[in-house]
Formats: structure tokens, sequence, C-alpha cells
């Protein structure tokens, strides 16, 4: 019989695996933030879509935190375009107070590692899980009870249903309401429509002289890129330079480091600098004492009809080999400035072809996200920036 050709197995490919484990608990997550079974099955659908599309490209020790960002912010993305919340356990909170109560209250994170997970301040977490305990009275250990029960409800299948699936007659995913086999087809169709529009604007980024290469996957997800893997993308540029050095970024702009921090000058804003001990970072907090815990920022600055991004990072014992910000399905991989002496800290810059509309509609779901990786490809550092 003939078959049609298929793609050549890869030996990192191993998403059915990896979702075949996690369904459970994506549709209970997914459940808790949309209280809705047909919206939740939704989510996670469109979610395990983008997250398959991307699926190489993510670093096998951050999978975890990329699919619970993906699943969240897919959420709040639809729930600002369906405006009112009103099913499930929390149907009385906002849309972000119910991400970090469902984040802090089921899957157990830190409002620290909920600020990195959306990109948001410490500050703005701390107050939207006060804020939302408050309207549910204020009880954390009743609303973790009301949860489990709700977990419960959503992982009790029928009998039938779930003898079917023990006999093997009903697929796993199926009996989850998340056909596996067609998320897998749609994910891998969205892959390799990435990769013809990546060529295709590579192709005429290259034309003119002078311009500069971005690494950016462009196409129809439904989910923000905040990894990528270590073995299939090319390294940042790694520039090593002298305290006071001007590097010429881009045309028009200029770069330079001094010990105690980055300094920069755009047309429209010349001489800027940012301190080591005065960045926010992701964390909304100044780093101060903390200065040796691993961050990164981003800064944003309009230049003609893009914009050019740059950004500190700190916190780490070796130079990166790679530093990538996204902004919300575009990714850029940025270059590197650095002290000699493999200080801990540097700079990174980029060129951006995004307009202010889609700057400004990122940061409705935290901002531009950097991601700090190291020579095999594991994350030391992510942060954001405010606007």
């Amino acid at each position: 019989m003939y078959r049609r050709p298929t793609e050549v197995p890869d030996p990192h490919d191993d998403f059915a695996a990896y979702t075949h484990d996690r369904l459970p608990r994506l549709v209970t997550t997914a459940h808790l933030l949309s209280g809705d079974p047909r919206e939740a099955t939704e989510l996670v659908r469109r979610t395990l879509v983008g997250v398959c599309a991307r699926w190489r490209r993510i670093p096998r020790d951050d999978v975890d935190f990329y699919v619970r960002r993906s699943l969240v912010k897919e959420f709040l993305r639809r729930a600002r375009r369906q405006q009112a919340l009103s099913h499930g356990v929390l149907k009385d909170t906002s849309a972000r107070q119910r991400a970090v109560l469902v984040l802090l209250h089921w899957e157990g994170l830190r409002e620290a590692e909920i600020a990195q997970l959306l990109g948001w301040s410490a500050g703005a977490v701390s107050s939207r899980a006060r804020r939302g305990l408050a309207v549910c009275g204020g009880d954390a250990e009743r609303l973790r009870g009301a949860f489990a029960e709700a977990a419960e409800i959503v992982r009790a299948a029928p009998a039938a249903q779930a003898a079917q699936v023990a006999a093997g007659t009903v697929p796993f995913g199926v009996a989850l309401g998340v056909p596996l086999d067609a998320v897998e087809h749609r994910g891998r169709a969205l892959r390799r429509r990435r990769r013809v529009a990546g060529a295709a604007l590579c192709a005429l980024l290259l034309v003119p002289a002078g311009v500069f290469a971005v690494d950016r996957i462009v196409g129809g997800g439904t989910v923000d890129g905040s990894a990528a893997g270590a073995a299939d993308v090319a390294r940042s540029p790694i520039r090593i330079v002298a305290p006071g050095e001007r590097v010429d970024a881009v045309p028009g702009v200029q770069v330079w480091l001094t010990t105690d921090g980055k300094h920069w000058s755009t047309p429209e804003r010349p001489n800027q600098f940012l301190g080591l001990t005065d960045d926010s970072y992701a964390s909304g907090s100044k780093v101060g004492a903390e200065s040796d815990k691993p961050a990164a920022s981003v800064q944003p600055d309009l230049l003609n009809s893009s914009y050019f991004l740059s950004g500190l990072y700190r916190g780490l014992s070796a130079d990166p080999a790679r530093v990538e910000v996204t902004v919300d399905d575009s990714r850029f991989t940025g270059t590197v400035l650095t002290l000699a002496g493999s200080p801990g800290w540097g700079v990174w810059y980029t060129r951006a072809p995004l307009s202010m509309a889609e700057l400004k509609s990122s940061y409705g779901d935290g901002g531009p996200t950097v991601t700090v990786y190291d020579a095999a490809g594991k994350v030391v550092a992510r942060g954001g920036g405010n606007w």
C-alpha cells in the first residue's frame, strides 16, 4: 500500500510522549482558568498546536516553563477578546487575577516565578494575588481545596469512556477532548509554513546591503515563542569591548559599556544610561544587593519604521552563548557586548521590524521577554521590561 512520505523522525521529537504525560494536568489547569469545559479544551488545543510547531527548538529542561507560559498567555488573549468571564471557582475575578491565583495555588509557583513566567513585575503579581484572593473570600487554604475538588471533577471521565481508553478503542487525548494526533498534525504543518515564511523573510531582508539579519519566525501560531533550542539555532554574535568603546550597533545608534552599566544613544534619545543597580529587570524591584541573581532586561527605542531593542543581562557565571528576545510570535537573536574578563554581565541589542501597534499589543501580555542561554542551550537568565 502506498503511503505518503512523512518527516524523518527526530530523536528529540518527543512531543507525543510529553503531551500524553502532561495532558491531564494541562486540561485541569485550563479548566480552572476558563471555568468552562469547551473553552478549556480549545485553550489546550490551540496551545499545544503552537507548542508542537516550535517543539524542536525548545530546550528540554525548559519545556514546562514554555508550555505553562503559552497556556496562560493564550488564556489571557482569549479572555481579552471575550471580555466577560463568568464561570468556575474564580468566576468573580479578572482574567489576570485568575492567572495568578491558578499559578500560585494550583501550580504551586512562587510569586517571583510567576513574575518571570508572565513578564510582570513582582509587585503586580502580589497585588493581583491579594485582590483575587480577597474576591474569593480571603482564605488561601479553602481556595486550594476548591481547586482540588474542581480538578477531581475534570479528571473523572465517564466510566464507559475510561474503559474504552483502557481497551485502546478510544485514543487517550480524545477521551480528554483534545485529539493529540490532530494537534500534532496541525503543529507540524504550522512548523513547515513558518520555515517557508522565515526563509522568504530572510531573503527579502538580505537583498539591500547593510540590512541586519534577524532571527524571526513568522506565522499564524497562537502562542508566543519564549524559548528556543540550542542545537539548531545560531548563537549570538559576542564582542568583547573596552570600557567606553563605542559600537555602531545599527545606523544612527551607538552602544558602549562602562564598569557601572549600559550606555546607548539614538537620534531621538541621545546619551541614555542604565546602571547595573538601577534596572528593575523582570522582578519589578531594584537590583541592589540581589545583583548576583541572574536577570535580564529590555528597553525599546523607536528607530524610523522599526525598533531598536536592547538590554542588560547580569548574574551569569560566564558569557552567554545566545540572547533571544520574543515579542508575541516574533523572535530575535541579539548581538552581545561584554567587557573582558567574563564579568557575568553585558549588553545585548537587535533591530526588530515591529510596528508601534505590535509592540504595544505585546505589553498587554507582559511585554517582550528576554532569555539568555549558555553553550549547552540551558536557560541561565530570563526577564523583560516595562515600557
